[in-house]
């Protein structure tokens, strides 16, 4: 590319890869546009994320570093202010930066129960806390913020419960459903929002947070992403904003649980149509310990919530259907949004300086061995995740199988800009593969995970062949090739004792060489 770039970081949250059209062909729901970006584009099969926790993960999207360097080990543990991110270093040569929707880098509403530090946040979801809100400017290397935190219907934030009280006061239509009268406060027009985000009796599985509800769509936090970035994109080929190229990260807060999409998504999809993971009778007879008393009594981990979902053993095959169909309707709403968002980046002329990039945080275990959300089960539906890119007069309707992961987001995106990568980044740029996708830039992709809901720590090597996983006490070995669903264990066979040998020194190796030693002052100011 000889043109100076713009970016836009299409993000979502907690999305499995074969939730999309573009990588399953047997799937119910259809994802046009996102497929279209993959026509256009690069689509990554065997991309990963180095935490499979939000905070973590994104963290390390925009740092380029590991968990155990910038630490943010779990949700909850604010990461720093004042740690340089890629985005600071666009904005230093140039780049306006932008963020609509959910960025996660400070918690929502508390923190972890291991973390001592003070009660602090810009992205508090909850309006106890809002007058505890910092502002920090810019945030993260962000400039222009418009925050929505939480999740489903569950979301709060000022910036997008101003957005909903603009939205009724301008629009009729909304004021009839919301039963708004002519003296009524903004506080009024809230509290009687907040009555439409109750799960109706008919249609919701509370147990499993499948969340029939009245709030419309034009009041629901994917609109709110789509409109600000819209309106954004109108704003820059304007000329509304000095500088020459934005980098725009526009962050979706679902499908993440609660499942709840807005009523016309909600009865979208049947649940009789859904074809569950292969996996999902497991029984565990060949799991470690940890997946089988999860398995047989469901703990109190990250993702999960006491009482609002139902032990594994007595999830059912419509149960689980109930949860996908819900997500889907949450997945449809949000690739209808980028339809809009992508029809307007080519009516602007922006599409044509413009690289698209499509990803997520992590996966959702989405039914894999019966089991739901996330959590220390490194399974390949929580960490092996769609990624996809566009690049202008780049390579078209192309698949890498090429060993990539969250980490080296950054360092792409400093390439692609032609900017210097800083040496505090531990990952790799991922520009060959763009010019080749044949190429090779990684043996192996390190995971880390420390749920410290459970004090469990495990560390993970993923090779093109291999997962091996080593727990506090035991480990997972799965033969992708031959197991990929990963029902047979291999950690105890005898037969595989060197391949086993050779994988636990290399993962060793690896984690020696990125750990909390290494330097992390130098990514500060």
């Amino acid at each position: 590319m000889t043109e100076k770039m713009n970016f836009l970081f299409i993000f979502t949250d907690q999305q499995r890869k074969d939730h999309l059209s573009c990588y399953n062909d047997n799937l119910v729901l259809k994802t046009a546009n996102i497929d279209k970006i993959a026509n256009e584009g690069i689509k990554f099969t065997n991309f990963y994320c180095n935490n499979p926790i939000c905070m973590p993960n994104r963290s390390t999207i925009f740092t380029g570093q590991y968990p155990s360097v910038h630490g943010v080990t779990t949700n909850g543990r604010n990461l720093p202010q004042g740690t340089r991110t890629f985005v600071d270093i666009l904005r230093e040569n140039g780049y306006h930066t932008a963020n609509f929707g959910k960025i996660h880098l400070n918690y929502f509403g508390a923190t972890n129960k291991q973390f001592n530090g003070d009660l602090e946040s810009q992205e508090f979801a909850l309006p106890k806390y809002y007058k505890k809100l910092t502002n920090h400017t810019p945030y993260f290397g962000l400039e222009e913020v418009k925050l929505v935190s939480g999740h489903g219907i569950l979301c709060g934030h000022p910036d997008f419960l101003n957005w909903v009280v603009s939205k009724v006061n301008l629009d009729e239509n909304l004021q009839l459903r919301l039963r708004i009268e002519p003296e009524d406060t903004d506080r009024d027009i809230l509290r009687k929002y907040a009555k439409l985000m109750t799960p109706k009796e008919e249609g919701s599985f509370k147990k499993l947070q499948v969340w029939n509800h009245d709030i419309p769509k034009d009041l629901y936090s994917t609109t709110f992403v789509k409109e600000h970035v819209i309106e954004y994109l109108h704003k820059f080929q304007d000329g509304t904003y000095s500088k020459d190229n934005f980098f725009m990260f526009c962050s979706f807060p679902d499908p993440h649980h609660p499942f709840s999409p807005p009523k016309e998504y909600f009865d979208m999809f049947k649940p009789e149509d859904i074809i569950l993971p292969t996996s999902f009778n497991d029984n565990h007879e060949n799991s470690t310990s940890l997946n089988k008393e999860h398995y047989f009594k469901l703990l109190n981990t990250e993702g999960t919530v006491r009482l609002l979902f139902p032990k594994a053993k007595d999830l059912t095959e419509l149960d689980a259907k109930r949860v996908i169909a819900a997500s889907y309707g949450m997945e449809k709403m949000i690739d209808d949004a980028i339809g809009e968002i992508l029809d307007v980046l080519e009516k602007t002329g922006l599409a044509k300086n413009t690289v698209i990039i499509y990803a997520t945080d992590h996966g959702d275990l989405g039914g894999e061995h019966k089991f739901f959300f996330k959590g220390p089960f490194l399974y390949r539906g929580l960490i092996n995740i769609p990624f996809i890119m566009k690049i202008p007069k780049g390579l078209k309707k192309k698949v890498c199988s090429s060993l990539v992961s969250s980490i080296d987001i950054p360092e792409t995106i400093l390439d692609l800009a032609g900017l210097s990568i800083p040496e505090f980044m531990q990952g790799r740029s991922m520009v060959p593969l763009l010019q080749n996708p044949n190429e090779k830039i990684n043996e192996n992709i390190l995971v880390e995970m420390d749920d410290e809901y459970i004090n469990e720590k495990t560390r993970t090597l993923i090779t093109d062949n291999w997962r091996i996983t080593v727990f506090r006490e035991h480990g997972e070995l799965f033969n992708l090739n031959d197991d990929p669903d990963e029902m047979n264990n291999l950690w105890d066979d005898g037969t595989v004792t060197n391949i086993k040998i050779e994988l636990l020194l290399k993962l060793m190796r690896k984690n020696l060489r990125f750990t909390e030693s290494y330097v992390r002052r130098d990514c500060q100011y």
